[in-house]
């Protein structure tokens, strides 16, 4: 049996603690699993993605407080990062299967296993996530820019914005002191 990491000191939380807490989520996902606790094995398989996504927002000055802003950051590190489709439904498992079972109680144990499984594979990428800088960032889309403009809290932002630091309000972007610079016509071929 693997034994899960001490749970870090209360308050805030840097980027290992929250890769602690992850590590020890993901663990306590497969406890809770074979004790046959649905509720608390998808729950914890949740916690261990939402762990690294917070530190990402929080390196990035991002917001993360909500399960709205977590969901808006998650959207945004996948595009960001190019996600393969498997990353994409580990991600959106997590939350399906593993989060809303909580509440609903309307997933088997096969299925929390399969998620479980997929969110192992994940948590690591998620967690090397965190120390990879921002990449290039090009808005193309309405849903994008919402889910920007509510992480960052900057309104102002529009469709064909551009940013070489994936709108962190943490990095310093050269020449912009907001890390976003506005193009009139985006090459549809730059990379998201």
């Amino acid at each position: 049996m693997t034994i899960a990491p001490d749970l870090p000191a209360p308050g805030v939380q840097s980027t290992e603690d929250r890769r602690q807490i992850s590590r020890r989520f993901i663990i306590h996902a497969r406890e809770e699993l074979a004790k046959n606790n649905r509720l608390q094995a998808g729950e914890k398989a949740w916690g261990a993605v939402v762990q690294p996504l917070k530190a990402i927002a929080e390196l990035r000055g991002w917001q993360h407080q909500s399960h709205r802003d977590v969901y808006a950051v998650a959207l945004q590190v996948a595009q960001e990062y190019s996600f393969d489709v498997y990353q994409v439904n580990a991600l959106a498992d997590a939350y399906r299967v593993g989060h809303e079972n909580f509440y609903e109680n309307y997933r088997s144990l096969d299925e929390l296993a399969d998620m479980i499984d997929r969110v192992e594979t994940l948590v690591p990428y998620l967690n090397r996530l965190t120390d990879v800088p921002p990449r290039q960032v090009r808005i193309a889309s309405n849903a994008q820019l919402r889910n920007l403009r509510q992480i960052t809290g900057n309104n102002n932002l529009r469709i064909g914005d551009t940013s070489p630091v994936g709108f962190s309000r943490n990095h310093p972007a050269p020449d912009s002191d907001n890390g976003s610079t506005s193009s009139d016509h985006p090459d549809e071929n730059d990379a998201i």
